[in-house]
């Protein structure tokens, strides 16, 4: 979003020589109000629970990956706008591909990732948007 904003000359694009589509690592990217009503939904959980002590442990993501380049892509597409970026060498120890199984938090918590990545990009800027205005 800072890119975009032109608040940062570049995005840094760590690694374009994984064994991947478009040679960029994949991650799960997930919307932030969707990762907040999960964590809603674990609250009432603890609430009603009737046990001294809960622990549970969830992962939260979507369930799907998607390269830094899709990402990007994405972004422009959803609104309009170039993304400057830039090719980096591959930071040390960063791995090809991550995303999250939620199947549990699905069945335990009644939650789902439901934001598309399309839609989470436009909100995002649109914010982005918003808070230029309020720095003025």
């Amino acid at each position: 979003m800072q890119t975009a904003a032109g608040i940062r000359e570049k995005l840094s694009v760590w690694g374009n020589d994984y064994p991947t589509e478009d040679g960029t690592a994949v991650r799960d990217y997930i919307y932030v109000v969707d990762l907040a009503k999960a964590h809603v939904k674990a609250l009432q959980k603890l609430i009603n629970s009737t046990e001294k002590t809960q622990i549970d442990i969830y992962n939260l993501g979507t369930g799907k990956g998607s390269s830094v380049l899709e990402v990007v892509h994405a972004f422009e597409s959803a609104n309009n706008v170039k993304v400057p970026y830039q090719i980096c060498e591959r930071r040390a120890g960063d791995i090809t591909i991550a995303y999250a199984n939620a199947d549990k938090a699905e069945k335990e918590l009644g939650w789902k990732s439901e934001t598309s990545l399309e839609e989470a990009l436009r909100t995002t800027w649109q914010w982005q948007k918003y808070l230029e205005t309020r720095e003025k």
